[in-house]
């Protein structure tokens, strides 16, 4: 990398989990021999029970990240912007654990695995440090699991609209990032279903327009809707 890229990196990697809090020092060892990869759309990152050579750090576009389900592919999330890829697997079975394929191309910072844990063997304050991060993320994602079954159709799209968005009220306009019918895949609902929670979102003033272009005419509303305890 080069010096004013390699510090554009360094203040990205402020907001991804594994790195927040690190001194700039540290996380310059933790980064050498790393390497800024722009990649097209559908390039294939990695497989699911390849080994693990080397882990990723998403700096801008989407990946999709999927599992084989008795010979289905099923979309567990899509990446965005400070997502870590393949850490998990990294520090645990030594293999990919999941399917990583770029959507509408992607800049990521791909760093090499060996060399990582290396260093970490010679600090324990990092590496629990990073063990505190890895637990905070496995809480969201049991939460986003406890959503998947207590929240209605609606609901959940609603919520993942609202995750565009830093307005707590007012109107919005934003832009689904990738194809609806992956959306639906990573919501655990069919196209049509989100179909009709577009249309049930409708009578909240949420407007999907074409070029996946969406409306939000009070935000506020929508939130409180993606809160309701009551579901049915």
């Amino acid at each position: 990398m080069t010096q004013a890229l390699d510090r554009e990196v360094l203040l990205q990697l402020q907001f991804a989990p594994l790195f927040t809090g690190l001194a700039e020092r540290d996380v310059r060892q933790l980064l050498e021999g790393a390497e800024l990869l722009v990649l097209g759309h559908e390039h294939l990152l990695y497989r699911e029970g390849e080994a693990v050579d080397r882990f990723y750090v998403v700096l801008d576009g989407h990946v999709e990240l999927s599992l084989d389900v008795d010979g289905k592919k099923s979309v567990v999330e899509v990446a965005r912007r400070s997502t870590v890829l393949g850490d998990a697997a990294m520090f645990g079975p030594g293999r990919y654990i999941m399917t990583a394929r770029v959507l509408t191309g992607a800049t990521l910072l791909s760093i090499p695995a060996q060399s990582f844990r290396a260093r970490l063997e010679e600090r324990l304050d990092i590496t629990l440090h990073m063990l505190t991060t890895m637990s905070f993320r496995l809480r969201m994602l049991v939460r986003q699991i406890a959503e998947l079954k207590l929240k209605t159709t609606a609901q959940r799209l609603g919520s993942f609209l609202l995750t565009m968005t830093e307005a707590e009220e007012g109107r919005a306009e934003l832009r689904f990032p990738y194809d609806k019918k992956l959306v639906a895949d990573q919501l655990g609902m069919k196209p049509e279903s989100l179909s009709r929670a577009l249309g049930k979102l409708g009578r909240l003033g949420v407007e999907s327009l074409p070029d996946n272009l969406v409306v939000i005419a009070e935000v506020a509303t929508l939130r409180e809707f993606c809160a309701e305890e009551e579901v049915g």
